[in-house]
Parts: C-alpha cells; structure tokens; sequence
C-alpha cells in the first residue's frame, strides 16, 4: 500500500539560517471498523496501543521545498472558497514559493561554506598559537642586537680591511 501525503503549512517568517527544519510529525495508522466510514467519528482510543491493537507508528521530518503553481483550473464559481481567502491563500504560497526556492544545491553550498569557514577559523587559530609561540621564544633569549661573537669578527674584518687599504694607498718609501 502506497500512501502519499502532503501538508501544506503556513509560511514561517523567519527561516532557520541553515534552512533545515526541525519540525517533526508523527503519522499513525492501525484497522477501523468496515462500519466507521466519517473521519469525525473515529473514537479518541483508536490509536491507543492496549488491547493488542497493531498501530504504525512513522515519523516524518519536514524539507522546504517550493510550491507547486496552480494551475488545475479550478474556478471561483466551483469552490466554496471566497476570493478573499483565495487571494489570502495565494499570497501566502507566492511568500512561501519566495522564500523555499533555494533548492538543495544552495542547502549543499552553504554547508560547505561553512565548513570552509571553520577550517579556515581553526587555522586563524593555529597561526595566531604559533606567533605567540615565537614571540614568547624572542623575549625567552633576552639578547638584544648582535651577538658578541659576530661584532668581534665583523671587528676583526674591518682591522684587517683598513690595514690592507693603508698598505696599498701610502706612498711607497725609498
């Protein structure tokens, strides 16, 4: 047995910024009596589970998805339906078309977006643990400037540099 239902609800003002619904519904199904034959007379205890009763219980989640245009042909004149409520309506699923047009391809691109965002975030983190790292290890040394064994070779460079120059530019003595 193939069952197919379809809820329309009220559009919602506000949509959760990750578009996933969190609304559940609970479908139970179990036998009637061949007599009952009114929806509004099925008793309250039917769906109670004592007395051996085999009741199906289904859960269903909610997904956004975009109204259906209407275009079945259905007049004024046929429904019970005023215009007003009609306009009402259409407003509504016009909002709502609007708004569930985002199919799952952009449900798919935001998340990974965001997963983007987090890795790129834990990064940001990484780096800016490592800069503090290497900055507590430059204070740690306590050395400002050169280091004495380089000044006294750099020294020592310029000592032999100037002796060489003085030698080669003095005049030469007889």
């Amino acid at each position: 047995m193939l069952l197919r239902s379809q809820v329309t609800l009220q559009a919602q003002r506000e949509y959760p910024p990750d578009l996933q619904c969190r609304d559940k519904f609970l479908l139970q199904s179990t036998v009637v009596p061949p007599t009952t034959t009114d929806i509004d007379e099925i008793p309250q205890k039917t769906f109670n589970k004592e007395g051996g009763k085999e009741i199906q219980e289904l859960k269903l989640r909610v997904v956004y998805t975009p109204a259906a245009e209407s275009g079945n042909g259905n007049s004024d004149s046929n429904s019970g339906v005023t215009s007003s409520e009609k306009r009402g309506t259409r407003r509504s699923l016009d909002a709502l078309s609007a708004i569930s047009r985002t199919t799952i391809e952009d449900v798919q691109l935001i998340q990974r977006l965001k997963e983007e965002r987090e890795v790129i975030l834990q990064q940001n983190q990484q780096m800016q643990q490592e800069l503090e790292t290497l900055k507590k290890r430059r204070n740690r040394k306590g050395e400002t400037g050169f280091s004495l064994p380089f000044a006294a070779f750099v020294g020592l460079v310029g000592i032999t540099l100037g002796f060489l120059l003085n030698l080669m530019f003095s005049p030469p003595t007889e």
